[in-house]
């Protein structure tokens, strides 16, 4: 294993953990500060807006000036929010410190994404190895904050998460990461985002992420919540807790093992990644296929353990859609010779997603206040829907 290898291996577990990190921290944060469900909505929003602008900055200057300075900051970022999260006492400060996570995480991850792709023999292993691991981190952040929270309080859980977020800093002090190619020509990064506007492909694909991020997002934002609702009445708190955020850390370890089982699969097969491409794209229609239906199931389930089941199935169909989806990203740009354009090529499918992290996280919260939770998993599953339309046009355009 290569010193680059061995820091994707530590360090990306450490963005699935951020990620991760408002599913995991909902219902303390809410009880805290006494949050409904339309301000809980509004922290995953907040979030989701500040991806697009971050990231296509992130991606313009990983592209002048190298990819290492973005991921350092964003590692930076990252601790400095899990600190504001220990100390908020409001519902300004929960913003404000999901504000600075969300910025260093994007960050990160658009450093992350064109590293681990080019870190292993070809880029649908590495991103849905690298992914893997990340769905390792976002798998143990509900089980270490609820054991932390439930040993050391919440304020201290944070702030011993914070110190974790550090790791991914120290891990890049001795690495070239990459990038840089335009050797700080600031101005022709942005002026190449030109000729991204008008490759149908980057479109199609940052279309098609921003209605996936729906489905995966409001899975996991919501998955406790769904889950502490259908306990019995006569529950002890305590144990439907406990149960939620379990729940919660089975969704991110079947999301982590179908990647794990996709990344050998492909390795194993040595196939062109032209190939591959076409392969992942059947492949996601039958997730997008499963994934209207998990949600469809969401929204009439009433019984405990049928809800468990499918936020545990979407957690298992979930894990290879984004990999595949960078990959068949960069199998694109290989072909068509725009590798140096990788920063922001990411930034551009981010830029996209943000816009549903944004927008149907706070819609499906107003929909929860006013006709329940459940009824509002018939957004993510009409964005289901919609998705398999776009992969449709993107195998028929290419």
């Amino acid at each position: 294993m290569t010193y680059l290898q061995l820091f994707i291996v530590l360090s990306l577990p450490v963005t699935g953990l951020c990620y991760a990190t408002l599913g995991s921290i909902k219902l303390n944060l809410a009880q805290r500060l006494r949050l409904d469900e339309a301000k809980v909505g509004g922290l995953i929003s907040a979030f989701g807006f500040m991806v697009g602008p971050i990231i296509l900055l992130c991606g313009a200057l990983s592209d002048a000036y190298g990819r290492k300075p973005i991921w350092m900051t964003g590692s930076l970022l990252v601790f400095l929010s899990f600190v504001m999260f220990a100390l908020a006492r409001s519902y300004a400060a929960a913003v404000l410190a999901t504000v600075f996570l969300a910025t260093g995480w994007t960050a990160m991850i658009n450093v992350a994404n064109p590293v681990m792709a080019g870190a292993f023999k070809d880029p649908y292993t590495g991103t849905n190895l690298g992914d893997a691991l990340f769905g390792a981190g976002a798998f143990l952040c509900p089980l270490l904050v609820e054991l932390l929270r439930r040993r050391f309080g919440f304020t201290k859980a944070m702030s011993a998460v914070a110190l974790l977020a550090l790791l991914p800093f120290f891990m890049a002090l001795g690495l070239n990461l990459g990038g840089g190619e335009l050797k700080g020509d600031l101005r022709k990064a942005f002026e190449g985002f030109s000729n991204l506007l008008n490759d149908k492909t980057v479109w199609l694909l940052g279309l098609t992420l921003m209605c996936w991020v729906v489905i995966e997002s409001g899975t996991a934002g919501w998955a406790t919540t769904l889950v502490r609702q259908a306990a019995p009445a006569d529950e002890a708190p305590e144990r439907s807790d406990r149960i939620a955020a379990r729940a919660l850390s089975a969704f991110w370890l079947c999301f982590m093992a179908s990647r794990l089982l996709t990344a050998w699969a492909v390795h194993g097969a040595d196939m062109p990644n032209s190939d591959l491409a076409r392969i992942t794209q059947v492949m996601q229609i039958v997730i997008a296929v499963l994934a209207v239906l998990a949600m469809l199931g969401l929204v009439l389930a009433r019984s405990r353990k049928l809800v468990i089941a499918l936020v545990v199935f979407a957690g298992f169909i979930a894990g290879p859609f984004f990999p595949n989806l960078i990959g068949q990203l960069f199998t694109h740009l290989g072909a068509t010779d725009k590798m140096a354009w990788a920063g922001r090529s990411v930034g551009m499918i981010f830029a996209c997603a943000s816009v549903g992290w944004t927008l149907l996280p706070t819609a499906m919260g107003f929909v929860a206040n006013r006709k329940g939770l459940r009824r509002a998993f018939v957004l993510p599953a009409a964005c289901g829907a919609l998705i398999i339309v776009l992969i449709l046009i993107t195998r028929i355009s290419v």
